[in-house]
């Protein structure tokens, strides 16, 4: 019995110490296409770069992702966990305008930690995939959030349409922060983001959430 149970505390103990190199070797190679994407350029980048960069081998590599392109997409995962869509909607409704969401000061502090990647793949010269993705990531929120609270204005703009226009005036917010060396912090910028962002919506009326 006791030669079992010290058997399962090996192997939990083992799993650990995977899960944490594993951990390792991916913040490794996130780093390393951050910093040269920011050097030379995403579309210049290449997965031996990425691997000489990080000091791991292609295999390594390969292992945790498909290509340069995946472990772009697994990282815009990651940042957008930072704001995840129900805790936006509950702070938006739950909350006066008058209010930066903590999710998004979250993701503006993370921007604001790799100013130089987000203004080279955010501004005229980035990835278009790239973009689209930030942007997408925007508009479910959004969507997420109007469909919670509904609206019923006949004369409203037509809901996609409100939804490209907030997303493409969030990335041009950021990109006008990021290029000015960000003159405010990232808890005032999510307030005027969140007050610009809820007017542009339609979303005049902030109600109150329904008791749980």
């Amino acid at each position: 019995m006791y030669a079992t149970e010290s058997k399962k505390v090996t192997q939990k103990s083992d799993r650990a110490g995977e899960d944490l190199r594993v951990r390792r070797t991916r913040k490794m190679l996130i780093e390393a296409l951050i910093a040269l994407t920011v050097e030379k350029g995403y579309a210049a980048v290449t997965v031996s770069d990425i691997t000489e960069r990080a000091m791991v081998n292609r295999s390594t590599f390969y292992r945790h992702f498909l290509d340069k392109f995946d472990l772009l997409d697994q990282y815009m995962d990651e940042v957008n966990d930072l704001i995840s869509r129900e805790e936006f909607v509950e702070e938006k409704v739950a909350r006066h305008k008058e209010f930066a969401p903590q999710g998004l000061v979250n993701l503006l502090k993370h921007i604001q930690q790799f100013a130089d990647f987000y203004r080279v793949m955010l501004g005229p010269h980035g990835d278009p995939t790239f973009i689209h993705r930030f942007r997408q990531n925007s508009e479910n929120r959004f969507r997420y959030l109007l469909e919670y609270v509904g609206s019923n204005d006949p004369n409203a703009s037509p809901l996609e349409l409100r939804l490209s226009y907030v997303s493409c005036a969030g990335i041009g917010v950021i990109l006008w922060w990021l290029e000015n060396n960000q003159p405010c912090t990232a808890e005032q910028l999510a307030m005027w983001m969140s007050q610009l962002s809820t007017t542009s919506v339609g979303l005049t009326i902030m109600p109150s959430l329904p008791k749980r």
